[in-house]
């Protein structure tokens, strides 16, 4: 039975000879992996569709388990900037296979689908691109199981001086109490701050943020060592990110 539907291409690969699978975030279903006859064959009519970071309509036959198959399409954003630029687009493959991670096969998560789109949006548009894959990061952490306590000292519940991490409390220390756990993770009260913010706004609401690379350098540290702690995973397009990311912040 044809379904109508809309979805976020997250990978495609080749199958056997010249047919191909890709997967699609939809809407609707959830991930789901599609079969797609002669995709590799050149000149295929639904190479465009097959894009990954390209957002579409399509027609279809949804298959609740093994695999469906893809009709008919209609482009809805192709995402041009993460198309064309290098580094960007090495944070959007990151940020499409850290939602593939964090979502179980053929389960609608409308929320997480809303979140990629705004994701993707914003990097196209050009808004400071660690600070928006933070967020991602961070509103991907329940998915995980994962709950930061980001919103006030663990100790005291003060929310107005520097705040450090603590990996053994699983939330933020204020600097009177950051004593409570000697191995805080050394990053900047700054680069917390930032991250706590991120925690408790809409990304509609940030615009581009402008912090110092040292600021930048301790989110990202702070973000690495919560997903290395707690998340447990270590993606091939992460170590592609941190590679291509020291032709902006080379080592000094």
């Amino acid at each position: 039975m044809n379904e109508r539907f809309e979805g976020i291409v997250l990978f495609k690969r080749p199958h056997r000879e010249h047919d191909g699978l890709v997967k699609i975030f939809t809407q609707e279903f959830g991930t789901k992996m599609f079969f797609v006859r002669g995709l590799y064959r050149g000149h295929h009519r639904l190479t465009s569709a097959c894009l990954p970071m390209t957002h579409h309509a399509y027609i279809g036959d949804i298959q609740e388990e093994g695999l469906s198959f893809l009709k008919e399409s209609q482009p809805i954003q192709l995402f041009q900037s993460l198309q064309q630029d290098i580094l960007l687009q090495a944070y959007g493959i990151y940020v499409l296979q850290l939602v593939d991670a964090a979502l179980e096969d053929n389960q609608a998560n409308p929320k997480v689908y809303q979140l990629l789109l705004q994701v993707l949006e914003a990097l196209n548009q050009g808004l400071t691109a660690p600070v928006i894959v933070a967020y991602l990061e961070i509103h991907l952490l329940p998915i995980f199981g994962i709950h930061i306590q980001w919103s006030s000292c663990a100790a005291c519940q003060t929310n107005h001086r520097p705040l450090r991490f603590s990996l053994k409390r699983q939330a933020v220390l204020c600097d009177r109490h950051a004593s409570l756990d000697i191995h805080c993770l050394p990053v900047s009260s700054r680069a917390v701050h930032v991250a706590r913010r991120l925690s408790q706004v809409d990304l509609k609401q940030i615009q581009n943020i402008n912090l110092s690379d040292q600021t930048l350098k301790d989110l990202r540290t702070l973000m690495d060592a919560i997903y290395q702690e707690y998340v447990g995973i270590r993606l091939k397009s992460k170590s592609y990110l941190d590679q291509i990311s020291q032709l902006e912040w080379p080592s000094t």
